[in-house]
């Protein structure tokens, strides 16, 4: 709504100004019923327009104590006061492009497929090169523009110094990275020297310097001791991070106007960080895995995935050799080296079968086979207490040979994989009639489930240790949030952990003929990322 416009004058009573308001007439002391605009000094208004806020008290006050005595009376003699919304620096903006790349002496520093693209950097100390792009509010800002001036120029904010660090959390804690961005630049590289190896941080760019808190869409890194493979047979068995994203399927009917949605769906794909799935073919407004808002309609392969997770957990890599069936067996090559390492190191006759083959789909309405994911461990189980494990480094330094003998091949902890699956959910048909969504099913690490998992009883969440965890039906709640995974979001969806075989995942997708089914429902043992 406009403001009612008037001039501030004198009534014979020095020092108490008079707003002549179309709603009130001459004479009124401040704008009584109405809304006075702080801003204009002088302006009555029934809403505040936009550009502008009703100010609770603790604005008010805040506000007025840098005013004159004559706007500070107006506004005590009005109902309320409008003030000039906040001018802020734009969050969650900055997105990160998947091409990100650590570099040490040409070589990659993390698991990201990095090799073209370090052979062409010289930096001697473990460098990260991450490019991005930005977000109407930025790019379209007159004051920022650009990735250097969203982290580097003051704004009217009333804030000074902005700077930009890179924050990384380990599962733990946060360090500070200082960054280097070029001028008009909306790349960044980072010193990660001071970052441990082989374990996965959640990186996020955020303007502290100010105080602002800014900030960009988070991504992961993983430090990694790079291997040519010259020596394959000797290293440790190749590991390849695992993305995760979501495609929506919406209800809704078409119309000549357009198409009306009413609800939705989300579902879950997963793909190797090599092995980008492939977009949506176009016309079916009611499903799609891209940014529509962004991008438009029709997916391209030039589109990220939808809230894509680019490291949501690790399997060993297809490519490596040794998973090959080479004779023919139907068993992997390297179950056949670790049983042979253990009868000829150790005089143990034991056949080894402990590697299965995990296909998923990586996208809807897949025709053909499965795509093939990654290879991952049997779970194990304590043979005192009965409880399932993965193994570690604890293990491996144990009497146990084998263990002794995994160390040599695998090299990392590992962690447990859990299959969940959604609440059910109704979207409507064509004929406004309620039908059920799809179902979706997830895989979800250990190391993260445990900082979400609940099991519910006398309308309370529980926190689940080793024997309730057995005991109990789990869930979570997605997505994930470590810092209060018991209350539930609105965007969240309630999880509940089941078995492979209650969800109708069959062995020809987990890959290992087993009758080993862990009190835990976990069904394999991957690549531990923290």
């Amino acid at each position: 709504m406009a403001g009612l416009t008037s001039c501030v004058s004198g009534d014979g009573r020095k020092g108490k100004p008079v707003i002549k308001s179309s709603n009130q007439g001459t004479g009124a002391l401040g704008c009584e019923e109405d809304l006075f605009l702080l801003s204009s000094g002088d302006t009555c208004v029934t809403e505040c327009p936009e550009g502008t806020f009703l100010a609770s008290e603790t604005e008010l006050a805040e506000a007025l104590a840098e005013e004159t005595e004559q706007n500070i009376e107006i506004s005590q003699n009005s109902t309320g006061v409008c003030l000039d919304d906040k001018i802020t620096r734009p969050t969650d903006e900055v997105f990160i492009t998947k091409d990100f790349c650590a570099c040490k002496s040409g070589v990659p520093d993390i698991i990201n497929n990095c090799e073209s693209f370090c052979s062409s950097q010289s930096v001697e100390t473990p460098t990260l090169f991450v490019n991005t792009t930005l977000g109407p509010n930025i790019e379209l800002n007159e004051e920022l523009g650009t990735l250097d001036r969203w982290c580097n120029a003051e704004i009217s904010d009333g804030l000074t110094g902005p700077a930009c660090f890179l924050e990384v959390y380990d599962g733990n804690g946060t360090t500070d990275l200082s960054v280097e961005i070029a001028s008009g630049a909306n790349s960044f590289k980072v010193n990660i020297s001071s970052l441990a190896l082989n374990k996965t941080y959640v990186a996020t760019l955020k303007e502290k310097g100010s105080g602002s808190e800014a900030k960009s869409k988070s991504f992961q890194i993983r430090r990694i001791e790079y291997s040519t493979g010259d020596d394959n047979d000797e290293a440790p068995l190749k590991i390849m991070p695992i993305s995760q994203y979501t495609c929506l399927t919406r209800a809704g009917t078409q119309v000549d106007a357009g198409n009306l949605y009413e609800n939705a769906a989300r579902l879950h794909y997963y793909f190797a960080s090599n092995n980008n799935p492939p977009s949506l073919p176009p016309g079916d407004p009611f499903l799609f895995c891209h940014d529509v808002n962004r991008y438009g309609n029709d997916d391209s392969p030039l589109y990220d995935r939808l809230e894509l997770i680019p490291q949501h957990m690790a399997l060993w890599d297809l490519s490596d050799v040794r998973f090959a069936d080479q004779n023919s067996d139907s068993r992997s090559d390297i179950n056949e080296t670790i049983q042979k390492r253990l009868l000829d190191d150790y005089g143990i006759n034991k056949t080894i079968n402990i590697f299965g083959l995990l296909t998923w789909p990586n996208m809807p309405n897949i025709d053909g086979s499965t795509p093939n994911l990654g290879y991952y461990m049997v779970p194990w189980i304590d043979p005192v207490s009965g409880r399932a494990f993965c193994p570690n480094q604890t293990n491996y330094n144990s009497d146990d040979k084998l263990f002794n003998i995994l160390k040599e091949v695998i090299g990392v902890s590992t962690e447990g994989m859990y299959m969940a699956v959604k609440e059910a959910e109704l979207l409507s048909n064509a004929d406004n009639e309620p039908v059920l969504a799809p179902t979706d099913i997830m895989i979800v690490r250990e190391n993260l489930l445990k900082k979400i998992w609940f099991y519910y009883e006398n309308n309370q969440h529980y926190v689940p240790d080793e024997i309730t965890a057995t005991q109990k039906t789990i869930h979570f709640y997605w997505p994930a949030d470590v810092n209060n995974p018991y209350i539930r979001k609105s965007t969240q969806k309630i999880y509940t952990i089941r078995r492979p075989t209650e969800l109708n995942v069959g062995q020809d997708q987990t890959g290992i003929p087993t009758t080993v089914s862990p009190p835990d429902k976990r069904f394999g043992c991957m690549p531990a990322l923290d």
